[in-house]
């Protein structure tokens, strides 16, 4: 064991062996039971159990929303100047655990308040919620895969398999919420119940991570150096001389438009195919192929490589978005759509903290700091401020092309805004990262010679 002024060793001693993978991926899994209970699910229980008002519900996701760009980045801080002897992520995700179960607990409960408590008590708990798993428990687990090894294959392998356990998750619990729910009484009782249960499991699977993983990679100091604190101005000064750390930035942003106009869906099978019943098989036909693209492109990824699959899976993207506009009602067609929008999302999911990893290695390569929390919060700021910026502007083209809600019949000029949505729109941002992947195929070309670098930087301060 090390001590706490050296949290990590500075040599691997053993491989990462398939248990350990396995536990890694157990966070994910986790994060997808505990999404289950911040998403859709809960904003039904909120509307109609908690019985807080709509306008009221908005405002507290989309304060949320903002406010976790800045705990993000402290998060990133935070981890960065951790020195315990268990490493720099991993006690995060044991110090948080429990906080997160305490909070998710009190998220499904419903006080006895007038409509403005229950407000605060929403928003308060709803808080709390996201930022323990959304920050606190989020940012460690993506850090701890740059901290487990430094093997760009061993951690591609990872990431993949992080994304197949995680998917496959969500898809199982998706299948159970509500026949849980009403077995487990129904109502607010029903929902605290089950609620309550996936909390318990995933801190359970968060304490796995901790005890299943070992932290190997760190940086060799001057005691100097251990010692400083780094400051926002020189966070700045890193960023700013880390051009893959900005094009990362922008390639989160961009990556990040594709989910929110997954909204306009509904929409596609209401007004254009005429069957809203159509979107229940679209998304499950969506979430099916995800699972199946990961757990076969785990073994096959590592091999060809993260820029060559993500090209794939740009690809995958384009077809999957444009094929609606050859046949914009024929059901088949749709449905194959469906699954290249599955397919293609499901290899970038996989490949993206790889390439996180990679511009952590260049920033100590090229400046002699090594900061994994701060450069997966930073660069995930940009995922949120897409996400953001993707839901308003859905949201603004909807009303511009004449949308009104709960009208019996919509005018052509908003169908026709419907079908721009689900075919163009959807393809901007997957157009962006294409250009983006060009530039990082220059980084993946040097990795080898980064990482080669680092090793003999490390061995002459180690002698």
């Amino acid at each position: 064991m090390t001590d706490a002024a050296n949290p990590t060793p500075k040599k691997e001693v053993k491989p990462v062996g398939t248990l350990e993978m396995v536990s890694y991926s157990m966070g994910n899994a986790a994060n997808s039971l505990i999404m289950l209970g911040t998403g859709t699910y809960l904003n039904f229980f909120w509307t109609d159990i908690a019985m807080i008002p709509l306008a009221a519900m908005g405002t507290i996701l989309s304060f949320a929303r903002f406010l976790g760009i800045g705990t993000d980045i402290l998060m990133g801080f935070l981890l960065d100047r951790t020195k315990n002897k268990h490493g720099k992520a991993r006690p995060w995700i044991l110090w948080m655990a429990l906080p997160m179960l305490i909070s998710y607990l009190a998220l499904f409960y419903v006080p006895n308040m007038s409509e403005t408590g229950r407000i605060v008590y929403a928003f308060i708990t709803y808080n709390l919620v996201a930022f323990f798993t959304m920050s606190a428990l989020a940012l460690p687990m993506q850090s701890l895969l740059a901290l487990i090894t430094n093997d760009p294959k061993k951690r591609l392998t990872m990431s993949m398999l992080n994304m197949s356990v995680g998917t496959l998750f969500q898809i199982l619990g998706n299948m159970a919420v509500m026949p849980a729910i009403n077995a487990l009484g129904g109502g607010q009782q029903g929902y605290f119940r089950f609620f309550g249960i996936l909390g318990v499991i995933g801190t359970a699977l968060y304490l796995l991570v901790f005890f299943g993983t070992t932290e190997r990679v760190t940086q060799e100091e001057s005691e100097e150096k251990k010692e400083e604190k780094i400051s926002v101005r020189e966070v700045i000064r890193l960023y700013l001389a880390n051009k893959w750390w900005i094009i990362m930035t922008f390639f989160q942003g961009f990556s990040f438009l594709y989910p929110s106009f997954m909204a306009i869906n509904m929409y596609y099978m209401t007004w254009v195919m005429g069957n809203p019943a159509l979107m229940g098989p679209f998304q499950s036909i969506m979430s099916a192929a995800m699972l199946i693209t990961l757990i076969v492109g785990t073994p096959i990824v590592p091999r060809i490589g993260k820029i060559y699959a993500s090209f794939l899976a740009m690809l995958l993207q384009f077809v999957g978005n444009f094929l609606p506009l050859f046949a914009p009602t024929s059901v088949p067609v749709i449905m194959i759509a469906s699954a290249l929008r599955g397919a293609g999302p499901a290899i970038l999911l996989g490949t993206n903290a790889a390439f996180m990893c990679d511009v952590i290695e260049y920033g100590e390569w090229k400046t002699g700091r090594r900061l994994e929390g701060l450069t997966f919060s930073i660069a995930g700021m940009g995922g949120k401020i897409g996400s953001a910026l993707g839901g308003l502007v859905f949201a603004f083209l909807l009303a511009k092309g004449g949308y009104v809600g709960g009208a019996t019949t919509q005018t052509p000029q908003a169908i026709n805004m419907i079908k721009i949505i689900f075919t163009w729109c959807h393809s901007f941002g997957s157009i962006a990262c294409t250009i983006l992947l060009f530039y990082l195929r220059k980084l993946d070309e040097q990795m080898p010679q980064i990482m080669a670098d680092l090793a003999a930087r490390k061995k002459s301060l180690a002698t």
